[in-house]
């Protein structure tokens, strides 16, 4: 399934890259990932919250430890990308789309 939706985001891609404004194919695609980024980071806040042993058994590590793990890693590096291109975000959105590149 993942290479479904993998295929189909690379063609929605190719398609805006041939068919609309370069300013607004990069605030599309930002706004996705900071979609993805917030619900990534709201999964993690829900799976770090249970007071089960989801994230570690005592005789194996569960796959579920893992995803916390990368999970959490994505969500940190996320914030501090954010925070070294703030300026750069921030001046994507206040661009006028009228005068688009």
């Amino acid at each position: 399934m993942e290479v479904f939706l993998f295929a189909a985001l690379i063609f929605i891609y190719i398609l805006m890259a041939f068919s609309v404004p370069d300013l607004i194919v990069r605030r599309v695609w930002l706004l996705g990932f900071v979609s993805a980024f917030a619900l990534t980071a709201i999964s993690i806040l829900f799976i770090s919250s249970e007071k089960q042993t989801v994230l570690v058994q005592e005789s194996e590590m569960n796959w579920y430890y893992f995803l916390y793990l990368f999970g959490s890693m994505a969500v940190i590096l996320g914030l501090i990308n954010l925070w070294i291109y703030r300026k750069g975000v921030l001046e994507l959105f206040q661009k006028d789309s009228n005068n688009a590149d």
